[in-house]
């Protein structure tokens, strides 16, 4: 059985687990990625967040209060961290408002973002629903950008198989993320 983020969290701080930290860092650096890049829009600055987030709870191991809400409490921490990386940059370049705005684009209005945050959040519990290959299709094709034959060949499928899975996931995430979008 899979331990909890929470679980793992109070074994790095109880025990000074490296096995923990490894055990949560795989666990939740994809998670962290795609949250700081919906943010970032930059593969490069997502991956910085991520790791620096991961970094920080180990870091902070000693002094870190476990919260009662992982997923809520991490999408926090990304987004400071999204924020904070994004100030730093840009008092660093010397690019154009119009270039800034292009590039940051998921930075342009906090509050904005701060309304799709929980959006995000049913997003990410719908996906995390998801069966592991259809999960694997649906993050290839969406998130990755690539073709149903590429996902075909990568997984040893056919295309008719990925769009079965793509259609699967449509149908999963539409009646998951309607149910949230309904009771607004």
């Amino acid at each position: 059985m899979t331990p909890t983020p929470l679980q793992l969290l109070q074994k790095i701080r109880q025990e000074d687990s490296e096995q923990a930290f490894r055990c949560l860092f795989d666990l939740q650096y994809d998670r962290l990625f795609r949250i700081a890049f919906f943010y970032l829009q930059r593969d490069d600055w997502a991956e910085e967040v991520a790791l620096d987030v991961l970094a920080d709870l180990w870091n902070n191991r000693h002094s870190m209060i476990i919260p009662d809400n992982f997923e809520h409490y991490s999408m926090a921490m990304v987004h400071n961290a999204a924020l904070n990386l994004w100030r730093r940059e840009q008092r660093f370049t010397h690019e154009s408002e119009d270039s800034v705005d292009a590039s940051c684009m998921g930075l342009a209005s906090v509050e904005s973002q701060a309304e799709n945050e929980e959006l995000f959040l049913v997003y990410e519990r719908a996906l995390a629903s998801l069966p592991p290959r259809c999960r694997a299709v649906w993050q290839m094709v969406k998130e990755e950008g690539r073709s149903y034959a590429e996902v075909a060949a990568s997984l040893d499928i056919s295309t008719k198989t990925v769009d079965a899975q793509m259609q699967k996931a449509v149908k999963i995430l539409r009646q998951e993320v309607g149910e949230y979008l309904h009771t607004l």
